[in-house]
């Protein structure tokens, strides 16, 4: 799981951090698959990322 918060304090209060994160999980061959938390993991401010071995 990566917290990188909801961007409430940010500039406009957009979730900067959160966009680039996809875009970067995206670009890498080690990630198979990323999904937005469940509420009580951390829900639209955080992600769960899976992993290859």
């Amino acid at each position: 799981r990566i917290v990188h918060g909801k961007g409430l304090g940010s500039k406009n209060r957009e979730p900067v951090l959160k966009h680039k994160l996809r875009s970067w999980l995206m670009q890498k061959d080690e990630v198979i698959a990323y999904a937005q938390a469940k509420p009580s993991d951390g829900g639209s401010g955080a992600v769960l990322v899976l992993l290859k071995t």
